[in-house]
């Protein structure tokens, strides 16, 4: 589902200062979901998705090099796993950005 981090807000709807769960895909906020009521707000980030998408996916060789320099057992310890992950991680994102576009979609037309 991508990153997933809590703060406490205050809900629109309950009213109260709450946990609430942030659904992140790469940098991006996209779904936020009070723990207490279960009210989400979810956001069409499609666009600034791609983008950051396309930036991530450049700067990712520069990246792993920089990884691989500083901690080379770590890194390497690590790749079968990432390569085997990462395309699966990659799909969550997809699917909640676009599930939260549909949403937001839907929200408004209501």
């Amino acid at each position: 589902m991508g990153t997933v981090e809590y703060a406490t807000l205050t809900c629109h709807d309950c009213g109260q200062d709450t946990r609430h769960e942030l659904a992140y895909a790469g940098r991006l906020l996209v779904v936020t979901t009070c723990t207490r009521c279960g009210n989400r707000i979810e956001r069409d980030v499609r666009d600034r998705y791609l983008r950051d998408l396309r930036q991530r996916m450049v700067s990712k060789p520069s990246r792993m090099l920089r990884r691989f320099r500083r901690h080379p057992v770590g890194f390497a310890s690590s790749l079968p796993r990432t390569t085997v992950l990462k395309p699966w991680e990659l799909l969550e994102e997809i699917r909640l950005v676009w599930s939260a576009a549909a949403d937001a979609r839907r929200a408004e037309r209501d």
